[in-house]
């Protein structure tokens, strides 16, 4: 469709693949039309510097909040690709306010989020920890590289219990060298960015990460929380456990392996996944997620990245009464990676599309907390 033909209550996306910024940004505004917005979003690959992006997105778009940060690969409903930049505005049709703030981290992550979290509530002029769940919701960027993010949604949870937060972890196309967040037209390589929408239509909010339990688990006995080191499982090296329970030898524990069995805490019948990363001094595991003493955790096994994702993606639809204006999407690397050595690029298209969508690969995921291989989205009805 015609973004110019858009009504007012369907968001508007966009992407180029351009690494120069200037192009990249006057192709990104050219596809957006003419809009009422409310906030932007942009998500950047580190091969195109996202400030001149975001001083553009500015100009255009001056009396409202706008956000991004860099990416390991972007998509929109027309399709997913690395080195190039997507984007998505939300009109006033779908939100009727935006506040955001740019929470810096270096100095704390309690005081950065509290600073963060009293800019925007004087924006609303409302305490979070009253905003109608059912009326507001929260959009999440944390830088990828400092592993804040567990600490980032344990704050937010307390300063507003009821409100969700969905979003995802910064990248840098695998590199994992620097990863940034924009909040208008200033960056930060280790904060995060708070975006409260006071949303004028229905929505939801989306889950899928594509795991089963495999009916094996474990006790988590001993671990270095802060760096997301597990060293004991049921009372023995993690490493050895992991490795006797999907049947390989500690020497030969490698991505491959760590990606088809990953650990997922269940709750409610539901898998919350930590994903493990490498073997440490031949005895501990590193995750990309933190997990504490004393939590039991299953074994997992992959199911059909693809059908779930087109099963979530239609329920939603159908919970909004087929009535939608677009998602934006936030998809762990890790799926990414999956994705591209299977060759399903257009099938994960076909699976969010139908609908407006933006997005990026993220370094890990954010909703209720910090989890690994999984899709978080929120999901605008109209």
């Amino acid at each position: 469709m015609d973004q110019g033909l858009l009504t007012q209550e369907e968001l508007r996306t966009a992407y180029s693949s351009s690494i120069d910024p200037g192009e990249a940004a006057r192709e990104l505004i050219g596809q957006f039309g003419t809009v009422d917005a409310a906030a932007v979003l942009f998500f950047a690959s580190p091969a195109v510097a996202g400030e001149p992006i975001a001083r553009a997105l500015v100009e255009r778009f001056p009396a409202v909040p706008v956000i991004g940060c860099t990416s390991a690969g972007e998509f929109t409903e027309r399709g997913t690709a690395t080195g190039g930049v997507s984007a998505v505005v939300l009109p006033h049709g779908v939100v009727r306010r935006a506040a955001g703030a740019l929470a810096r981290l270096d100095a704390g992550v309690d005081a950065g989020i509290a600073a963060a979290v009293a800019d925007v509530e004087g924006q609303l002029q409302l305490s979070l920890r009253d905003a109608d769940p059912d009326r507001y919701i929260g959009l999440l960027l944390v830088d990828g590289m400092h592993g804040s993010e567990e600490r980032v949604n344990e704050v937010l949870g307390n300063l507003a219990p009821l409100l969700s937060f969905v979003g995802g972890s910064a990248g840098d196309d695998l590199k994992f060298a620097k990863t940034e967040v924009f909040f208008g037209d200033a960056s930060c390589d280790h904060g995060a960015i708070l975006l409260v929408l006071d949303v004028a239509v229905p929505f939801t909010v989306i889950k899928t990460c594509s795991f089963e339990p495999t009916g094996t688990s474990f006790t988590i006995t001993a671990a270095d929380v802060p760096n997301r080191i597990v060293w004991e499982l049921n009372g023995r090296p993690a490493a050895e456990v992991y490795a006797e329970a999907v049947q390989r030898t500690v020497d030969t524990l490698d991505s491959s392996v760590f990606t088809a069995h990953p650990l997922g805490l269940m709750i409610d019948g539901e898998p919350w996944i930590r994903s493990p990363q490498q073997v440490i001094e031949g005895r501990g595991v590193k995750f990309y997620c933190q997990i504490l003493p004393g939590m039991d955790v299953d074994l997992m096994r992959a199911t059909d990245l693809i059908g779930e994702t087109r099963a979530v993606m239609r329920k939603a639809v159908a919970d909004l009464d087929d009535a939608v204006s677009g998602a934006v999407v936030f998809n762990c690397i890790l799926r990414r990676l999956e994705i591209d050595e299977k060759n399903w690029n257009d099938d994960f298209v076909a699976a969010i599309g139908g609908i407006r969508v933006a997005g990026f690969h993220t370094y890990g995921e954010s909703w209720l907390g910090h989890i690994n291989q999984t899709l978080t989205a929120v999901v605008f009805g109209r």
